[in-house]
């Protein structure tokens, strides 16, 4: 009775000049998107690097699951350094998210807390006010030893490595020559020297070397084996010559693998590290004294894509290391790159190239 009813069906459809609907295959359908997804990126980055306007490694996820991955070109200071899916290079600012992360796992521990003042654990520094909800979030006043070098390299002379240590000395012994540019929480202004001393008070608060607290309660929980901070004792081959300030950690100096990276990206979306709460708080709009709320949360840049999805990410520029890690929150997609300064493309505009890749891919295998 039934196959008689289907053939009643079709013999009806083509009386009234219709084709029957055929059934929607699933599984053609996801094969359909990741088949269309994988090559349409691979044709769009390989012109990009034929074009001269594309070097590292490249990743691209949707949910937990990896799309597309892929390497591009070489070092150009160490022309031997082939890049490959497992170089580890140097995150830069994209560091600030795992410092930060380190930050809050002692805080949910209730070791510290967000209204903690940095004279806590730096009795000698004569700024006032300054909490670490303003080192977090970049409205301490402190000026930044990277972006306003001019007023630290006298201090820091000739030191063959400048180190967290070293910076908390500088700022304790100069508090009339280095100055808050303004009062704590009054506005928003990215400095580096907040995230270099969330380090050290990291360090002070659990006892343990900043390096070893990421890699024990960070990277090794996640399975990020390829991950670490930087030593100078590694002897590690940078994009660039080496640099006193390379040894200051916390706003820098993890080096990591898109793989690893990708990893990071899943856990931030679990309770492996932090509660959810703590997370929305990481990634909510900071908010100054007069109430202008700016794009920054604890350690994450906050924006909206071309089609108004919000943007979780951070970049970083360092060693010459251009690196990224941006999440579209709502379609629940990762772009990860991990590429030199040499690189000429707009990392934006290729974002946007390749979210409108995964979505064309919906419309695409849409009749199967």
């Amino acid at each position: 009775m039934k196959y008689l009813l289907l053939g009643i069906t079709f013999i009806f459809a083509l009386t009234k000049g219709e084709q029957p609907s055929p059934k929607f295959d699933k599984n053609l359908y996801e094969q359909c998107k990741r088949d269309f997804q994988t090559s349409m990126i691979d044709l769009y980055m390989d012109s990009m690097h034929r074009a001269g306007k594309y070097t590292g490694v490249f990743l691209v996820a949707e949910g937990a699951e990896i799309m597309f991955k892929k390497a591009y070109g070489r070092s150009w200071i160490d022309t031997t350094q082939i890049f490959t899916i497992n170089t580890s290079m140097q995150l830069a600012s994209v560091s600030k998210p795992f410092t930060a992360m380190a930050v809050l796992i002692l805080k949910e521990k209730g070791l510290l807390s967000y209204q903690d003042t940095i004279q806590k654990f730096f009795p000698k520094l004569k700024y006032k006010n300054i909490t670490i909800r303003h080192l977090l979030n970049h409205t301490s006043g402190l000026p930044d030893y990277l972006n306003h070098a001019w007023v630290f390299d006298k201090h820091i002379g000739k030191r063959e490595e400048l180190t967290n240590q070293g910076l908390l000395e500088i700022l304790e012994q100069n508090p009339q020559k280095i100055r808050q540019s303004f009062q704590a929480g009054e506005k928003h202004q990215y400095s580096n020297t907040g995230y270099a001393l969330l380090a050290l008070i990291v360090e002070k608060v659990s006892g343990m070397p900043f390096r070893d607290f990421m890699s024990t309660h960070i990277f090794m929980p996640l399975g990020m084996t390829r991950t670490f901070c930087y030593s100078k004792s590694m002897k590690i081959k940078m994009l660039r010559e080496q640099d006193p300030k390379d040894g200051v950690l916390g706003d820098k100096g993890i080096f990591s693998t898109v793989e690893d990276m990708f990893r990071w990206d899943q856990a931030l979306y679990t309770e492996k590290l932090i509660k959810q709460s703590t997370r929305e708080e990481a990634f909510s709009q900071g908010v100054t004294l007069d109430e202008t709320k700016f794009d920054y949360g604890y350690g994450w840049r906050l924006t909206q894509s071309d089609n108004g999805e919000k943007i979780v990410y951070h970049k970083g520029l360092w060693q010459g290391a251009n690196p990224m890690l941006i999440r579209l929150v709502e379609c629940n997609r990762t772009v990860i790159s991990l590429h030199p300064v040499m690189s000429k493309m707009n990392s934006w505009d290729m974002i946007y190239k390749v979210n409108r890749i995964m979505n064309e891919s919906e419309r695409s295998c849409h009749g199967f």
